[in-house]
């Protein structure tokens, strides 16, 4: 089954359908169509893949943020230390 549709689109798009392989503008559309409808599992499971390496990588982020700041914390606390002793001569 065939319908007809009249559509208008930018000269770009025109160009690129006409330079996707297939005989004919309606061939070539139908083409592209079929292509991106034949690759969507594949590229949505790439885009589940990619998403979860990304909170992967921003949870390592986080717990390094946190180990961070205990030990710029500890660095404080250990020069508050160290100018207190040098203030009671015991260093």
């Amino acid at each position: 089954m065939s319908v007809a549709k009249s559509v208008r689109i930018p000269e770009d798009i025109y160009e690129y359908i006409n330079d996707y392989p297939g005989d004919g503008f309606n061939q070539k559309f139908v083409n592209i169509i079929k292509d991106a409808r034949d690759s969507e599992p594949e590229r949505n499971a790439r885009l589940d893949k990619l998403n979860k390496q990304i909170a992967e990588r921003e949870k390592y982020i986080q717990e390094t943020g946190k180990q961070f700041d205990k030990m710029a914390s500890d660095l404080r606390s250990l020069s508050f230390d160290m100018t207190y002793a040098r203030s009671c001569h015991m260093v």
